[in-house]
């Protein structure tokens, strides 16, 4: 299991103890379904079961367990919520989340290594996977075209080279 951060909970909402919790996630609709998380405190880090999460915009407003007071949700703002990889549902056959596709290793169909994903940059009608190698970047367009396949137990994904994808090397 892999803890994802999620959010920022910034401050208390109300008088039930809720906060305000400003997603690192485009679909927030995925944390509406978390039922435990964790953060990091002056204890180090601590579970959390988690109440609710409600809201139509950002910020959401989230409510642990035995968070009841403005003054715990207080102590409680400024820190990251992480939860379990495994608390997301599952995708079909070909769709991943952003946690999954970060750092995997690129190579071309030829076996040739470009470097690592390091962003995802969504652009609306398909996502652009950010590659970089020391100072080389690639813009790497997620379509079914250039993008043969993506390997999570390998941590690889395998592009076919397109007329200028590649500035260096023809294809």
């Amino acid at each position: 299991m892999e803890w994802i951060a999620v959010g920022r909970v910034t401050k208390p909402h109300g008088l039930k103890g809720e906060l305000k919790l400003h997603p690192f996630v485009s679909d927030t609709s995925l944390l509406k379904t978390i039922r435990h998380g964790r953060m990091e405190t002056d204890g180090g880090p601590r579970e959390w079961v988690i109440e609710s999460v409600r809201g139509a915009g950002i910020p959401l407003i989230i409510k642990f367990q035995h968070c009841d007071t403005p003054e715990q949700a207080r102590e409680l703002a400024g820190n990251t919520l992480e939860v379990p990889d495994t608390d997301f549902p599952g995708l079909a056959e070909g769709e991943y989340y952003w946690f999954q596709v970060l750092n995997l290793r690129v190579y071309d169909e030829d076996g040739r290594f470009y470097g690592i994903v390091e962003e995802i940059i969504e652009t609306g009608s398909n996502d652009v996977y950010v590659v970089k190698d020391g100072d080389k970047e690639l813009l790497l367009p997620m379509i079914d075209s250039v993008v043969k396949k993506i390997d999570l137990d390998n941590r690889t994904l395998i592009f076919h080279k397109v007329e200028g994808l590649v500035e260096d090397h023809p294809v």
